[in-house]
């Protein structure tokens, strides 16, 4: 009898277990708490199942989607994008190290007269910037960093994946100048804590889609060898490299 009663008991709680796993798939079916459209793989391990985020796939009039075609292109591409619309359309100059912003009416009537007086003067007195004043002007060699920009941007509210792949490509491009130790200009950014930084980061990126997969093996095959090439030069300089490295110099100091 107490036999009974045990095998009665097991089966009474198995018939439980199942209508209650049932009312909670039900429930969540209707709620769309495990909606298809996010779950891209799952994988029993012992009994559970794990779930994951379906991959990322932006619609291809997407700013998202507009963003990783021009980081995916050329050189020149992805540099005009980050001087242009990462940096000055936030309000930095291109080199990453200067401010400005607009100016007001009252400034722009003061830049006429500025104007006036400059050319009876001739030329002694200075003129007044029209558009722009710049400020925040940091000391040659220093960057402003990927957050403030950021921060300051119309692009701060998209993807974070994105985001994460405009920092790198502000780091190549800005304070690595795409793989070019330049002396007096961001020689302070050729460091084994930023460049670890920086593969860092790529090694955060997801290996999904195909899209940003691409990515990741760009900065990784590419442009983290290029930037540790270049302070493995830096360290162990041949005279053609100080040659180079000279005319470099001459450039970024003119400008």
């Amino acid at each position: 009898m107490f036999h009974l009663q045990r095998i009665i008991k097991k089966l009474f709680f198995k018939y439980m277990f199942f209508i209650y796993s049932f009312a909670f798939a039900q429930d969540a079916n209707k709620n769309n708490n495990f909606n298809d459209e996010y779950l891209y793989n799952f994988e029993s391990i012992s009994e559970f199942t794990v779930y994951g985020k379906h991959p990322l796939d932006f619609a291809p009039k997407s700013i998202e989607a507009n963003v990783l075609s021009v980081l995916n292109g050329s050189s020149s591409n992805r540099r005009q994008f980050i001087e242009n619309v990462l940096l000055e359309n936030a309000g930095f100059r291109r080199t990453g190290n200067v401010r400005f912003r607009s100016t007001d009416a009252t400034e722009k009537s003061l830049s006429v007269l500025h104007e006036i007086t400059h050319l009876l003067s001739l030329g002694i007195i200075p003129r007044k910037p029209f558009f722009e004043i710049e400020y925040g002007r940091l000391p040659r060699g220093a960057f402003y960093p990927f957050q403030a920009i950021i921060d300051s941007s119309e692009l701060n509210n998209i993807s974070p994946v994105v985001i994460a792949i405009m920092e790198i490509e502000y780091m190549l491009q800005i304070e690595f100048s795409d793989g070019y130790l330049i002396k007096n200009w961001n020689a302070n950014y050729y460091t084994e804590e930023n460049i670890n930084k920086f593969e860092r980061l790529i090694m955060e990126l997801p290996e999904f889609p195909e899209n940003i997969q691409l990515f990741r093996e760009r900065y990784l095959k590419i442009e983290l060898p290029k930037i540790k090439r270049a302070l493995e030069r830096h360290n162990n300089p041949s005279e053609n490299y100080l040659r180079a490295i000279e005319n470099l110099n001459d450039i970024f100091i003119k400008n």
